[in-house]
């Protein structure tokens, strides 16, 4: 009769089909609770277990990929740390200068030897000098502090110029200047990992230039397609560049670039994890990194941030 399918068909079958619509709604917590010892209870105790062992699995894939970015970030901090370390020598002689200026001068207005007008004008000296080196000090603060993730709208051309300033105490020592091209470029990314990745890339541009040379830092925009390890089509992109007139990268070595841990360098010039977080850091933006290079005429790093990406990547692993 129609009362018996209602009772012993019908409702057990909406009660499944409901408990089913839950758990692909992304409800895992539902579950199903049929009286009777039929078939019908058979199935339901299977969507049960179902829907247990996925909440089981989302559950440990949430702490794994929280353990995974605080290794990744654990990672990115301790590789700033590494170039500030590198900075410091360049960067002693910086705070060196204005502090003998400061020393002179303020010893000559507190003996006396100036007065009046003089004085007033040491005076500003010093005060100039003081600025100089609480600006070099505070650029080294902020790159070597560990930040929470925040992305917000960011005109790359200045994170440019700011970086090179950083960086010219380093490469006026290997007799290499840093030229800054280009104009302003906004794009939405977390701006100190995307500082990161440039000072990486001049600190290897500076180092493959052992008799110096010119690091040029560029920003545009174009139209750029993806390497087949990113896929994707070709979208609008702000391109940052790093160009150097260096030694060159051999053919064998282009292939194992972003590798963690893989190294050209001496012993103590270099960890191996420079260039695999850099691409992760671009893989989290949405982007990557290209490279143009011979061997014995230069290098040239792109970083292609795509303007509209098309999806959402997955967090990349060190190296992707």
């Amino acid at each position: 009769s129609a009362w018996t399918r209602q009772k012993f068909v019908s409702q057990p079958m909406l009660t499944l089909v409901t408990m089913a619509e839950k758990v692909g709604g992304g409800d895992l917590s539902a579950r199903v609770v049929l009286s009777r010892d039929d078939e019908f209870k058979t199935l339901g105790n299977a969507l049960n277990l179902m829907a247990a062992q996925l909440l089981t699995a989302r559950q440990r894939l949430t702490e794994e990929t929280e353990s995974r970015i605080h290794a990744m970030e654990m990672l990115r901090h301790a590789d700033r740390l590494v170039t500030v370390g590198k900075l410091a020598a360049g960067v002693a002689h910086e705070l060196g200068t204005p502090m003998n200026v400061i020393l002179g001068r303020s010893r000559m207005v507190a003996t006396g030897e100036v007065e009046g007008k003089s004085a007033r004008e040491y005076a500003q000296i010093v005060c100039d000098q003081v600025d100089q080196m609480s600006r070099i000090i505070r650029q080294l603060l902020d790159f070597a502090r560990r930040r929470s993730p925040h992305r917000e709208s960011v005109d790359v051309f200045l994170l440019l110029n700011t970086t090179a300033e950083l960086m010219r105490p380093l490469a006026a020592k290997k007799s290499v200047t840093i030229d800054v091209q280009g104009g302003p470029q906004q794009v939405d990314c977390e701006p100190g990992a995307i500082q990161q990745i440039v000072s990486n890339l001049v600190l290897n541009a500076v180092q493959a230039m052992p008799t110096g040379g010119q690091v040029v830092l560029s920003c545009s925009r174009a139209l750029r397609t993806p390497p087949p390890e990113v896929g994707g089509n070709a979208s609008e992109c702000v391109i940052l560049t790093v160009t150097d007139h260096g030694t060159g990268i051999p053919e064998d070595v282009k292939t194992h670039l972003f590798e963690p841990f893989f190294t050209t360098k001496s012993v103590g010039e270099g960890t191996g994890l420079g260039l695999a977080l850099s691409w992760g850091i671009a893989r989290d933006h949405h982007g990557w990194i290209d490279v143009t290079s011979a061997e014995g005429k230069g290098a040239q790093f792109s970083v292609c941030l795509p303007l509209m990406p098309e999806k959402t990547h997955e967090l990349s692993t060190v190296g992707d």
